[in-house]
């Protein structure tokens, strides 16, 4: 445990590695009123030495500011980047809610030491609702780099896929080979910034991932198996979630089928999905209602000096999947 300057004499300040988890896990279930598992936990910090920073009043975690690395392909090249989450203040903090607050100090000291030019990650995003998002955004800590929004379909009336395709489940082995589907993907959103949808991104997020099973659905070419699409749902008691794409463009209405199909096949479901909002003209096909989610896309608040706008504003490629929680 590394600790930092502290951001008054209430409070010490710290990076939290894996020997902080259990205080982590202890305070989110004061939080939350419900316990993540330590396997769980390791799984969303995998790639994460330093889960966050941690607060401490006389030794005990009264606040935490989280934050998953994530590779994201922006045009050119790839960007250091972090997916911020498990924001958390001790109910029992009084003043949390302002500049002199639990809340503001240890996020601002993330923040700040963490993200922007020259800094451990160029830029951050993450998922939180609108309530959640105003907090920071009024402190100055955030602003708008995007919406989310909620598209939903019927089930498919078809029985079987196309004569020309064929429909087939993922596993571990078998995953590899999105690898040229994410090479599609990149070439079909030159502009676009696209967290990384590689083979070793989808084995981590979709099939390591403990307590909850996922469907990963590849479509390919009956005529020499050339993969053209990939899917990742979540099927739910009322509905079957649309989690994850890869591929080019053209694969969109294929993946769409093979999800739909899949839910007609499992209970007549409704498909749900979420997705940035620059992609939902891409995404809304095929009869999709489309309404906000609620879901806000924070960025960083400029420092003065820093270039505005940032240039992966409102341009990012972001489905339900990328999020932890989903």
């Amino acid at each position: 445990m590394t600790e930092l300057t502290a951001p008054s004499q209430r409070w010490t300040l710290h990076e939290a590695h894996e020997a902080d988890d259990a205080d982590v896990l202890q305070l989110f279930a004061q939080v939350f009123g419900y316990e993540m598992t330590a396997e769980h936990w390791r799984w969303k910090y995998a790639q994460a030495p330093m889960r966050g920073l941690l607060l401490r009043r006389q030794g005990v975690a009264v606040a935490f500011y989280g934050g998953m690395p994530r590779e994201v392909q922006g045009p050119g090249r790839v960007h250091h980047a972090v997916q911020n989450g498990d924001v958390m203040v001790h109910p029992g903090e009084r003043g949390m809610f302002t500049r002199k607050g639990a809340f503001f100090s240890v996020s601002d000291a993330f923040l700040s030491r963490h993200i922007g030019p020259g800094r451990t990650f160029e830029f951050g995003f993450g998922f939180p609702n609108e309530r959640a998002f105003g907090l920071p955004a009024k402190l100055g800590l955030y602003i708008a780099g995007g919406r989310m929004d909620a598209l939903r379909w019927e089930p498919a009336s078809a029985a079987r896929a196309s004569w020309l395709v064929r429909e087939q489940p993922l596993d571990a082995t078998s995953v590899e080979s999105i690898g040229k589907l994410w090479d599609d993907m990149q070439r079909d959103w030159p502009a676009l910034y696209i967290p990384v949808r590689d083979p070793a991104r989808w084995r981590l997020r979709f099939l390591q991932r403990p307590g909850v099973r996922y469907q990963l659905l590849l479509v390919r070419r009956r005529l020499g198996g050339r993969p053209l699409a990939a899917a990742v749902l979540r099927e739910h008691a009322g509905h079957v979630e649309w989690l994850d794409y890869v591929g080019g463009l053209p694969g969109i209405a294929l993946a769409l089928a093979a999800v739909r199909r899949y839910a007609a096949h499992h209970g007549g479901k409704p498909v749900t999905a979420i997705c940035s909002s620059q992609l939902t003209a891409a995404l809304a096909i095929e009869g999709a209602s489309v309404a906000p989610s609620g879901i806000v896309v924070p960025l960083r608040a400029p420092e003065p000096g820093w270039p505005q706008p940032y240039p992966w504003q409102d341009k990012l490629w972001l489905m339900g999947g990328d999020s932890d929680f989903l």
